[in-house]
Parts: C-alpha cells; sequence; structure tokens
C-alpha cells in the first residue's frame, strides 16, 4: 500500500506528504474517522514510505522489498496492535505473567530494517484505562526511530490525555462515485456491480473491496432483504423461523469459519447480519428523510417505505445497534444459531 493508492483522504494524504518532505511528521498521530475509509491503509502506507528503498518522492515504491514486507504484515519494524476482543488491553502492550510478549516491549531497541519502528494501534477507542494511562509516558517522549499511530472512530473516543499528547488528523467518508470508480479500476468490478457495492459500502472503501473479494453480499442479497422485510411485517414467534432461514442461506466460507462447532455458517451469518444493518439504515434514512432518500440497497422505494412504517425512529437505530452488537459477539465465538435467533426477535416491531 502506498499513500497514492489512499482512496478518497485527499486531505489527509497531502498533509503526509509534505510533513514527509520537510522531515518533520511528527512521532504521535491520531487518525480519526469511520471504520473502514482508510486509516491503517494510511499508517501502514506512512511506515512504508520511511522503510522504502527505491523511495518516490515522497511515496513507498510500494514493490521493494520493505513495502512488500509491510503489505505482508511481516516487517519487523511495523507492529499492528488490533483489540483482543472488544478491548485493547494492557498484556498487548506490556508483557504481564501468562500472556505472549506485550508489543511495546521492543521500544528500547533500534529498529532492525527501517529508520523508524512503527506502531499501529488499529482501533484506538478499545483501549481500557489501564491500557491508555500506560501508553502515555511512551507517547509523550517516544524514543527518537519510534512513531505511534492511533486509529479511532474518534476524537472523543480516547481519552483526553492521550489526545494531547497526539497530532490529529482527520478521516472522512468517501464519496460512492469514488468508492465505485476505485473497485471498477483496481479490481475489474463491472459499472452497475460497482454502484451497488459503492452504495452498499456507505462511505468506507474497506467495506466495499472485502465485498467485491468475496462476493457474498451481492450473491446473497436479496434473500436477507426479503426475509428482513417479512420480518417487519411477522410476530415475534415468527422470528425464530426467519432466523433459520437467515442461517440456511449459502455463501463462500473462509478458513477462519472453521475455527468452532457451528462454524459452517458463521461467517455466512456475519455477513449475513451487515446486509441486515444496511436494510435497517435504508429503513432510518427513509423514516428521517422520506421516501426519495438514496438507498444502500437499490430496489423499489415502495417495499423501503412499507417496511419503515413499521417502526419508530428509535425502534430503526435500536436495531442498527443491536446488528453491530451481534457482530461483536459473533467475534467473540456466541454461539451463531442462538445468538441470530436472538437477533431476530429483538428485530421484531414492538407493534407485532
Amino acid at each position: 500500500m502506498t499513500l497514492r493508492e489512499i482512496i478518497g483522504q485527499e486531505t489527509a494524504v497531502s498533509w503526509l506528504g509534505r510533513a514527509l518532505a520537510q522531515n518533520d511528521v511528527p512521532q504521535s498521530l491520531l487518525f480519526t474517522g469511520p471504520s473502514g475509509v482508510g486509516k491503517v491503509s494510511t499508517a501502514l502506507a506512512l511506515a512504508a514510505a520511511v522503510a522504502c528503498k527505491a523511495r518516490q518522492g515522497t511515496d513507498a515504491c510500494g514493490n521493494c522489498v520493505e513495502c512488500r514486507r509491510i503489505s505482508e504484515n511481516e516487517h519487523p519494524d511495523v507492529v499492528r496492535i488490533a483489540p483482543d476482543g472488544e478491548t485493547t488491553k494492557i498484556w498487548q502492550l506490556w508483557t504481564r505473567q501468562g500472556h505472549p510478549d506485550g508489543a511495546l516491549e521492543t521500544l528500547p531497541f533500534a529498529p532492525v530494517a527501517s529508520p523508524m519502528r512503527h506502531y499501529i494501534l488499529e482501533r484506538a477507542e478499545t483501549l481500557n484505562d489501564e491500557s491508555a494511562n500506560s501508553l502515555l509516558k511512551a507517547l509523550e517522549e517516544p524514543p527518537p526511530y519510534v512513531r505511534f499511530i492511533l486509529c479511532a472512530s474518534s476524537r472523543d473516543s480516547v481519552l483526553p490525555t492521550i489526545l494531547s499528547r497526539c497530532r490529529s488528523i482527520p478521516f472522512t467518508s468517501v464519496p460512492t462515485d469514488q468508492i465505485a470508480s476505485a473497485l471498477m479500476s483496481g479490481k475489474s468490478v463491472d459499472p452497475e456491480t460497482a454502484m451497488l457495492l459503492a452504495r452498499w459500502a456507505d462511505g468506507s472503501p474497506g467495506r466495499a473491496f472485502r465485498a467485491a473479494a468475496d462476493g457474498a453480499p451481492l450473491a446473497d442479497r436479496e434473500r436477507i432483504l426479503d426475509i428482513a422485510d417479512r420480518l417487519s411485517r411477522s410476530p415475534a414467534v415468527a422470528a425464530l423461523r426467519l432466523a433459520e432461514e437467515l442461517r440456511g442461506g449459502g455463501g463462500k466460507k473462509s478458513k477462519s469459519d472453521s475455527d468452532s462447532d457451528d462454524a459452517p455458517t458463521r461467517g455466512d451469518v456475519g455477513r449475513s447480519v451487515d446486509v441486515l444493518a444496511s436494510w435497517f439504515t435504508d429503513l432510518l434514512r427513509v423514516a428521517v428523510r422520506g421516501p426519495g432518500v438514496p438507498l444502500l440497497n437499490p430496489g423499489p422505494m415502495e417495499r423501503a417505505v412499507a417496511a419503515a412504517e413499521c417502526y419508530s425512529a428509535d425502534e430503526l437505530v435500536r436495531c442498527v445497534e443491536t446488528c453491530f452488537d451481534f457482530r461483536h459477539h459473533l467475534a467473540r465465538n456466541a454461539n451463531a444459531a442462538i445468538a441470530t435467533e436472538v437477533l431476530l426477535m429483538k428485530l421484531v416491531p414492538a407493534g407485532n
């Protein structure tokens, strides 16, 4: 990944390019913005621009050994720290008994293959109080060969003490046409499919590219939307049958889907719930802004209007939040069958 390949973040990329040209990139950065808009990709591209042996101006070449190692997550001087479940815990940063070595235990040691070592915290908003406070000293006085890049959903989602120690760079949702164009040029997706995926991604290129890679969100979308539509007119008892239908859809399995007893459907269920979340987002848009609003899921506007009328606006907000909560529980190995039944029962309109 190079800075020139980042989609729709011209302001952030331009600022980083100028800072690189002046050799004035801060050692503690905070990238803020919605999920999937390119924060982690930009952090990796910045690390590549520093490590690259064949740098082109202020950007990485994308092809040298160092660039390839970074893109393959094998570079010794680029350390990615993702949450353990729903939080980023102190043992992930600093070694604690009974756990693997903490990522920041390498702070005292000079980098191996790059002028700087980059520590990338992929979701800094998930730092708990203990891990966040343990990071403060390192952020304030990092060794000269270290750079921290914290990625978070917003400035308000991190502690003020962390915010004050970082240079904050905002990232924004990417326009639909830019995502569609990137899908067509970068992934050879046909124009109609590219626009469908771009609308469904709702400003997130990462989400669109993942969907294009596995094809499941498109192949099974109409079946899931039909289930969601029927759910709006069904009593709570029917949710159990609809949950079985939701789990019963096909779709391509990934290796990670075979990690537990209910694994044959885990990946498919997760992708199905992503479609449900986009459906309820559409209904919320219709409820708040009225018919004619652009939808994430192209289809008859009459269907969306009729379904939206079955819910209050508050209920629709709750439904979207419930879908996202389900995703977190699924990631923590909740039983897919039971969790899906509970989910759909929560998504039935209160008046049914």
